[in-house]
């Protein structure tokens, strides 16, 4: 097939997510081309390249355009958007496409779609996030402008379902926020590469970190706005003083890393965070092999409620894979016992306490967890299932 993907990911210059892992499975089999926005911004708040160093066979010799090379915020290349893609379609002779698939956007993709459905090529609508939600708290956006930002998303991410063959979700929380008629809609979990996400020996690692034999407690993703980490300094500044060896590793920078350290600060713990910056995608498995529990401290009261039940982000995967195990804010698609919950610093102080007095249960939670993923959570199941949704939505 050749198939067309409009995203809202640029995946020369952003962090591995699920359409990195898509297309690395359909370039095998299919010709490929990407529209996308441009992650231009990200290079001033982290080395991009680190991002993809182990991801060179999703994005090179992938022909990949952008909506425009002006240095304007990702929305407002979503807006340009709606103008340059009718240039992008005639360059690239759109007449014999197969398939669109909408990564994930809200206007590009809907005007991509709009145009194709003419000439009768279909699209298949990927949800990996919810949009409006995160639209409503973007820093990219006026605070003033941020509530007009949500409903117009909300309004274009029903345009783009109602124009869509097929709509996979990420998982069900999405989907019932979202609904699609039942002939439309499927569910596309996130995965995890099971192989190169493993359980890795740590001591050098560690070493090197300074953290030697210490208890850790540790973070690997981006510093955005729905990341909240004062629960968790409270807590550890509270455990630090009975057990001084807790530690907190926070890998990652892209965001509001200096906002972090002042909060770190502000709970006196910064002196027992190690901070290492961005790490290489293909070393991520060693950083969360260094850690004894893994967080997703993701922040509940700004809006980012991902709902209760059926939820897998990529990290969660990838640190179950790896045999860790996590502490959330919300609740997960997993088993009950196989990741323990805490919002507030007293949970977290529940929760770590348990886990470093533990051993033995922080195994058996590592354990299940893999296996729960090997299972049902890998990306090669993931990816397949959207070739058969594409292939269907092609015929």
């Amino acid at each position: 097939m050749r198939i067309l993907i409009t995203s809202i990911v640029d995946l020369k210059k952003g962090p591995h997510t699920r359409l990195h892992e898509f297309i690395r499975y359909l370039r095998k089999r299919h010709d490929v081309v990407v529209f996308s926005v441009s992650d231009w911004w990200k290079a001033g708040q982290t080395n991009t390249k680190l991002y993809t160093q182990g991801l060179e066979d999703v994005t090179d010799g992938i022909r990949t355009e952008y909506f425009t090379q002006q240095k304007i915020s990702p929305i407002l290349q979503e807006v340009v958007s709606a103008i340059s893609v009718c240039r992008l379609l005639e360059a690239m002779d759109y007449r014999g496409l197969d398939v669109h698939l909408n990564y994930n956007s809200l206007i590009s993709g809907y005007f991509v779609a709009r145009r194709l459905r003419a000439i009768g090529v279909n699209t298949v609508y990927d949800i990996a996030d919810n949009l409006p939600q995160m639209i409503g708290v973007s820093p990219q956006i006026p605070w003033i402008a941020r509530p007009v930002g949500k409903f117009v998303g909300k309004i274009m991410l029903t345009k783009n379902i109602g124009i869509a063959s097929r709509v996979s979700f990420v998982d069900t929380n999405i989907q019932a926020l979202y609904p699609a008629p039942p002939y439309k809609a499927v569910v596309i979990r996130n995965g995890v590469d099971v192989e190169l996400f493993s359980p890795r020996q740590s001591q050098t690692l560690r070493e090197k970190l300074g953290i030697g034999n210490d208890f850790v407690v540790g973070f690997v993703g981006t510093m955005r706005e729905w990341v909240e980490f004062e629960p968790v300094f409270a807590a550890v500044s509270r455990l630090s003083a009975e057990h001084p060896d807790i530690r907190i590793l926070i890998v990652g920078e892209e965001g509001g890393l200096d906002k972090i350290k002042h909060s770190a600060q502000k709970f006196g713990v910064l002196d027992k965070t190690i901070f290492t910056g961005t790490a290489p995608y293909r070393l991520v498995p060693e950083y969360i092999s260094c850690m004894d529990v893994c967080l997703i401290p993701f922040a509940k009261h700004k809006g980012m409620d991902a709902g209760e039940e059926g939820y897998c982000p990529l990290k969660l995967a990838e640190y179950l894979a790896c045999e860790k195990p996590v502490i959330s804010t919300q609740k997960t698609s997993m088993p009950e016992g196989i990741v323990a919950y805490a919002s507030t610093a007293e949970e977290y102080y529940d929760r770590i306490l348990m886990l470093y007095n533990n051993p033995q249960l922080r195994s058996e939670m590592g354990l299940q967890g893999r296996k729960i993923i090997q299972s049902s959570y890998t990306w090669s199941n993931s990816a397949s299932m959207l070739e058969q949704v594409l292939m269907e939505a092609a015929s």
